[in-house]
């Protein structure tokens, strides 16, 4: 098979370590509803459901890593180890000194680096030879967004989108953040009206 020599078995090799098969079996499908993803410790914390392209339902296994620096990437991954998705994020919490008076939102968010869905063609990140999945996307968002809950940073979220990505991020509800003539036209947030939608598609985490 052609996935054998992908970068993502790559990546998954490289990643591999012996905590992350000792982690014990789940008994039927343990999703993330009822977790504090901040709190659990790095390797496989859950499963998602997400669907395949022919419409099949499907559950991927969700691992986190953390980095050296505090960033957090969790990774959806088939049964083989094959990485279908994965997203990197930080969390950013507002100084305890800011002008509460001239800010009264807290800027505090859950930034992400980046989001990938290595299995959808017609991507640049697409990996050929995976079978192509759904709500990909959605689902990491949606951990995202969990995060930023935990971390009391009100369910923000800001990125930076690629071009070709703009159309999913406004069909979620994002919009883009006004940063002048000189800013970043690709800068997108979270708005307090979307992030209950967000929650909820697909049913939810």
């Amino acid at each position: 098979m052609k996935i054998q020599n992908n970068t993502n078995l790559i990546r998954f090799n490289q990643n591999f370590s012996p905590r992350f098969v000792s982690q014990p079996a789940f008994k039927g499908v343990q999703t993330l509803t009822h977790c504090n993803i901040g709190s659990m410790a790095e390797g496989i914390i859950g499963k998602v459901k997400v669907n395949k392209k022919t419409g099949e339902e499907a559950y991927l296994d969700v691992m986190k890593l953390v980095g050296a620096s505090g960033d957090e990437t969790y990774q959806l991954r088939t049964k083989m180890g094959h990485i279908i998705g994965e997203i990197e994020m930080r969390i950013k919490k507002a100084p305890q000194d800011y002008d509460r008076l001239e800010f009264p939102e807290d800027p505090s968010h859950v930034f992400v680096a980046y989001l990938r869905n290595y299995s959808r063609k017609g991507t640049p990140f697409h990996i050929e030879g995976l079978e192509e999945y759904k709500d990909i996307g959605t689902r990491l968002l949606q951990i995202a967004q969990r995060r930023s809950d935990e971390a009391r940073c009100c369910g923000n979220i800001k990125l930076i989108s690629k071009n070709e990505s703009m159309p999913f991020y406004e069909k979620l509800g994002f919009k883009k953040e006004e940063t002048g003539p000189w800013g970043n036209p690709n800068k997108y947030y979270l708005p307090p009206e979307a992030k209950e939608p967000l929650s909820k598609l697909c049913g939810g985490l």
